[in-house]
C-alpha cells in the first residue's frame, strides 16, 4: 500500500499544474492506475484458487521490485518546472503506474483471500479492522511522504538545486525487497481448487459469478455499494489535489496537500478501529447506513470552499474537518461490508467472488477518473467529488433491503 501510493500520489500531484501548468491531468493517471483492474480481475481470482495464495503474494511482491526499478527510471526523466513539455515523462510514468496496477490486481484477490483461510468467524471483523488499519496506515505514510518529496527533490525546486526525483524510487525499491522478505515468513496455504481452468476471457467467469452473486442474499447489491463508495473515494482524492490551485485553497507547496490527505487517512484508521467497537453494539444495517450519510454530509461541506468559505477565511480548516468526518465515516461504512463479502460466499468460491468485487470495485475507480477528468474543467473539483456523494446515497438507498439482510455467522452481535 505505501508503494502504491507514494508513486501514484507523485504521479497525480505532478498533473496537477506542474507537467500541464494550468491543468488538472489527474483523471488520466487515475483511470491507468485502475484499469488493469477491471480486464485481470477474472484471471486473478482464478489464480488464487487454483494455486497457493502465499505462493502468488510472494511472486507478485518480487514483480513490485522490478516495477520499482522501472519506476526509478520513469521520474528520470521529469523535466525541471518551466524548462520544457514534459515530452516522454507522462506516457512514460503512466505506463510504469498501470503495470503497477496489474501487478496490485493479481495480488489484491490472493492477499484478501486468504485472510478467512487464516481466520474466521468472530476474529474475522477484528482481522478486517486491523488489516484495513494497517494498510490505511501505509497509505498515509505513502500520500503523505509524496508532497514534500516533490518539494525538495521535484521538478519545481529552486536553481541551482538540481532535481533529485529518483531519489523516491529508491525508496520504494527498499521497501519492495522488506516486503518481499515479509511475505516469505508466510505459513503454508494450501491451493484450494487446483483443477480450476483459468479463463483467460477477462469477463467470462465474472459474468457467470455476478448471476450466482445476485442470486444469494443480495451480494451483488451490496458488491455495488461497495463499488459506489470507491467510486466517491476517488472523485474526493483527485478533489484533494485539485482543490490546491488558487481558486480554491491557494496552497504554495506540494506538501501542503499532504495536511489533507493525511487527515482522511487518518480518519479512515480511526473509523477502522471504531468499526469493530461499533458492530458489537449496533445493528450492520446501522453502521452501513449511517457510515453512508455521514460521509456524504461531510463531503458536502467542500462545496462551500472557494464560495462561501474563501481562501482568506477559515477554508483549509474548513477542509480539514469535513475530510476527517468523511475518513471516519466512511471506515464505518466499509469495514462491515468489506467483512460480509468475505463471509457470504461459500468457500472455494470466496477468490471469485472478490475478484468480482474487486472487478467492480476498480471499475468505478475507473469510471471515477475519466468523471473526473470530462468535469473538473468546467465544474471545479468540488462539484465533482460532491457528484460521488450523490452516486454513493442514491445507491445506499436502493440497497437497503439488501443492507437489512446484512448477517455474518458466527458474530450474533451482528443479527
Amino acid at each position: 500500500a505505501f508503494n502504491d501510493n507514494l508513486f501514484k500520489q507523485i504521479v497525480l500531484l505532478l498533473a496537477v499544474d506542474t507537467l500541464f501548468p494550468g491543468k488538472d491531468m489527474q483523471g488520466f493517471a487515475f483511470a491507468v492506475f485502475a484499469l488493469p483492474f477491471v480486464l485481470f480481475s477474472g484471471a486473478a481470482g482464478d489464480l488464487s484458487e487454483k494455486y497457493s495464495k502465499r505462493s502468488i503474494i510472494v511472486r507478485m511482491k518480487i514483480l513490485e521490485i522490478v516495477i520499482m526499478l522501472f519506476g526509478i527510471g520513469a521520474l528520470l526523466l521529469v523535466p525541471r518546472q518551466g524548462t520544457a513539455a514534459p515530452g516522454y515523462a507522462w506516457p512514460v510514468l503512466l505506463v510504469v503506474l498501470g503495470v503497477m496496477g496489474t501487478q496490485s490486481a493479481f495480488f489484491g484477490p490472493a492477499k484478501y483471500g486468504a485472510i478467512p483461510e487464516i481466520v474466521g468467524g468472530d476474529r474475522l471483523v477484528r482481522a478486517n479492522g486491523g488489516i484495513a488499519m494497517t494498510t490505511f496506515l501505509a497509505a498515509l505514510f505513502g500520500i503523505g511522504l509524496g508532497g514534500p518529496l516533490l518539494d525538495h527533490f521535484g521538478p519545481g525546486v529552486a536553481p541551482p538545486a538540481e532535481p533529485k526525483l529518483w531519489m523516491p524510487g529508491v525508496v520504494c525499491v527498499g521497501l519492495a525487497v522488506a516486503g518481499t522478505l515479509i511475505a516469505r515468513r508466510m505459513g503454508p496455504l494450501k491451493a484450494l481448487r487446483p483443477e480450476l481452468t483459468i479463463s483467460l476471457n477477462p469477463f467470462g467467469r465474472l459474468w457467470s459469478t455476478s448471476k450466482k452473486l445476485r442470486a444469494e442474499k443480495g451480494l451483488m447489491s451490496l458488491i455495488l455499494l461497495n463499488s459506489f463508495f470507491w467510486f466517491n473515494s476517488g472523485a474526493i482524492s483527485q478533489a484533494m489535489n485539485g482543490m490546491s490551485v488558487p481558486e480554491y485553497l491557494g496552497m504554495q507547496r506540494k506538501s501542503e496537500v499532504t495536511w489533507l490527505t493525511t487527515t482522511i487517512s487518518v480518519g479512515i484508521i480511526l473509523g477502522s478501529l471504531l468499526a469493530p467497537w461499533l458492530a458489537k453494539r449496533l445493528r450492520l444495517s446501522w453502521l452501513v447506513i449511517g457510515g453512508t450519510v455521514t460521509m456524504v454530509a461531510a463531503q458536502s461541506l467542500l462545496l462551500l470552499i472557494g464560495t462561501v468559505v474563501t481562501r482568506d477565511g477559515y477554508a483549509f480548516e474548513l477542509a480539514m474537518g469535513a475530510l476527517a468526518v468523511a475518513g471516519v465515516a466512511g471506515a464505518v461504512l466499509m469495514v462491515p461490508i468489506q467483512s460480509y463479502l468475505q463471509d457470504a460466499p461459500p468457500p472455494g468460491e470466496r477468490g471469485q467472488a472478490f475478484a468480482v468485487n474487486n472487478f467492480m470495485n476498480f471499475l468505478f475507480m475507473f469510471l471515477a477518473g475519466v468523471f473526473y477528468q470530462l468535469v473538473v474543467a468546467s465544474v471545479g473539483p468540488t462539484i465533482a467529488q460532491a457528484c460521488g456523494g450523490a452516486a454513493l446515497l442514491l445507491w445506499m438507498l436502493k440497497s437497503l433491503p439488501a443492507i437489512r439482510a446484512m448477517h455474518i455467522e458466527g458474530h450474533a452481535e451482528w443479527t
